[in-house]
């Protein structure tokens, strides 16, 4: 009887758990609970919370990557990619997209990573607040940005690149410019492509070459959601995927016990090598 009792519990605990989760779920995908605020606004929220690093040598207005976090927050990797380009003679525009939310590393664990709060539809509204922040920074070339996201970060690119694409501007935002102004290229670490990702590949902007690198092993974002849909993008849109490789395989502080996330130091050398090229093909650096 006792034990018949436990599990009803139990049950019921489960049943009302899968409700709310759901409510969740539903109320972020309707938009109902989505601040919306003007990209003013959005400058204000970010502000304090990015980052900007430049190469110490410039002495005039330089490129810039403008990069975006994975869902868990900033880590060590974004800082590994950052001294990589300023190294390289561009300048790091780093966005902390949660913290600007008071969005701890348990919240981005237990709600970011698991759909329940910040999208990446909302977060792209991030992007055209950084592309702000860069347009007023003396030492930044406006007119020569690359956009690099990490997982949550690459999504939230796609969906940018998707918003821009349809002539729409991102349903956080009351009103931006058309398009994004100033982005030459766009760069996707591990992309998550599956649901409630906006972006299919049909609708992405011609005029800003994206460029995805994949793990051939990622169960977080796995490989072939994303390759169908960038398959659809056209000649402007390429990827590559890393064999052996796991999810964040470049992040050098992946939680020890998750065989999801196996960070490979050769790898994440070859990677950071990768998008440094890419720019400099880009941005025609020497």
């Amino acid at each position: 009887m006792f034990m018949r009792k436990l599990l009803s519990f139990a049950l019921a605990g489960a049943a009302m758990l899968v409700g709310v989760l759901l409510l969740a779920y539903a109320v972020n995908l309707t938009h109902v609970a989505m601040p919306r605020r003007t990209v003013e606004q959005q400058v204000a929220l970010l502000r304090a919370h990015t980052e900007i690093r430049l190469p110490e040598a410039a002495s005039e207005p330089v490129p810039v990557v403008v990069m975006l976090h994975g869902c868990g927050g900033r880590r060590q990797v974004q800082d590994d990619y950052a001294n990589a380009v300023v190294e390289a003679g561009y300048a790091a525009l780093i966005i902390n997209s949660n913290e600007a939310r008071d969005i701890g590393r348990f919240g981005s664990m237990s709600q970011v990573c698991l759909a329940l709060r910040l999208l990446g539809q909302e977060r792209a509204a991030d992007i055209h607040a950084g592309l702000k922040i860069a347009a007023e920074h003396p030492g930044l070339d406006q007119d020569q940005v690359a956009l690099l996201g990490w997982s949550h970060g690459g999504w939230t690119i796609l969906d940018a690149l998707t918003f821009a694409g349809r002539d729409q501007y991102p349903n956080a935002l009351k009103g931006v410019p058309d398009g994004l102004p100033g982005v030459q290229l766009a760069l996707a670490m591990y992309p998550y492509c599956g649901f409630p990702a906006l972006a299919d590949g049909r609708d992405l902007p011609a005029d800003i070459p994206l460029h995805a690198i994949l793990a051939e092993d990622d169960v977080i974002a796995p490989a072939n959601r994303c390759e169908r849909r960038l398959e659809r993008g056209g000649a402007h849109v390429s990827f590559e995927i890393y064999e052996g490789q796991t999810h964040a395989f470049d992040e050098p502080n992946a939680p020890p016990l998750d065989p999801r996330i196996v960070y490979n130091e050769n790898a994440a050398a070859q990677a950071q090598r990768r998008i440094v090229d890419l720019l400099d093909e880009r941005f025609s650096q020497p």
